[in-house]
């Protein structure tokens, strides 16, 4: 027998924003694009500056709307900032253990210092 617990706001959002934005980085359909965006942020800030856009445009923001939160933008520029960071440490740098994670355990690991962010 399962036992179904309400989520709070923040971990619900929390989950998803890590979520979504993996998903993006490893779907067939637009992983080429994002890890395009990682690689080419790490070494221009222009770029850089352009792929935190993309994640706060695609990923970050609409994910508030859709929850009718509005969060500062200090939180929503550490969050994406984790957001990239993943990115960087499992795509680019290939650091193991969190480059051959599966998307579950990088969300469970993730989550809770978005969530952290959210909160503060």
């Amino acid at each position: 027998m399962s036992v179904v617990r309400s989520l709070e706001p923040a971990e619900d959002l929390a989950i998803t924003l890590v979520r979504r934005f993996l998903v993006l980085c490893e779907s067939p359909r637009t992983r080429r694009t994002m890890l395009r965006m990682v690689r080419g942020s790490t070494g221009n800030a222009r770029a850089g500056r352009r792929f935190y856009r993309v994640v706060n445009r695609v990923v970050v923001n609409p994910a508030l709307r859709r929850r009718g939160l509005q969060v500062s933008a200090m939180k929503t520029e550490l969050v994406a900032a984790q957001l990239i960071g993943i990115a960087v440490l499992r795509y680019v740098v290939k650091v193991e253990p969190i480059a051959s994670a599966s998307v579950d355990d990088v969300v469970d690991l993730a989550a809770p210092s978005i969530r952290a962010t959210l909160r503060a």
